[in-house]
């Protein structure tokens, strides 16, 4: 399509009508789809780790190990929670620049640091469950095949989640390429 045809269609859209009430309201933070989402990912997985926390100390002989593997656990535990309210936060002050242009290249800006941040949290976070519950294991080969088995599987979720950060990385440059 030409950029004629493409003019010429955006201006033959119409547009729909919203009264400053329905806007206002849509812009509420309680109101929002994305962030309404994001909260309840929080609360589902603050849910999960309280629960999990308050029963790994019997469940997974947590009392049998040494207090700083405890320690190290409940970290790795709070990581990927302290990640999810930094992106929820992240994603409900989108615009920070006086143009289009100057938000969507800040965004892209802690886009990028938000993408290496949770690449490592992720890895933090896995090697500390696997410390915790390998920590004082006898190896046979049984397990270690069991070991490298989720060794795998963890680093195909690391690809999973890179390739994820790249695409979205790549759309944003994309976006940002057009305003220039």
């Amino acid at each position: 399509m030409e950029l004629e045809d493409l003019k010429s269609s955006w201006n033959n859209l119409e547009t729909p009508v919203k009264t400053s009430e329905e806007i206002k309201k849509m812009l509420l933070e309680n109101n929002h789809p994305v962030l309404k989402g994001i909260r309840r990912q929080l609360s589902l997985e603050i849910a999960g780790w309280s629960l999990f926390l308050m029963c790994y100390y019997t469940m997974f002989d947590g009392d049998l190990k040494p207090l700083i593997i405890n320690i190290i656990l409940v970290i790795c535990a709070l990581l990927p929670l302290i990640h999810n309210l930094t992106g929820y936060r992240f994603a409900k002050y989108l615009l920070n620049g006086t143009t289009i242009q100057q938000s969507l290249e800040n965004y892209f800006s802690k886009v990028k640091k938000y993408a290496i941040i949770s690449i490592l949290t992720r890895i933090v976070y896995a090697s500390g469950l696997l410390l915790f519950f390998t920590y004082n294991i006898q190896f046979t080969t049984g397990k270690q095949v069991l070991l490298g088995g989720l060794m795998l599987f963890l680093g195909i979720q690391l690809y999973f989640l890179y390739v994820l950060w790249r695409r979205r990385l790549r759309q944003l440059e994309r976006a940002l390429s057009n305003f220039n």
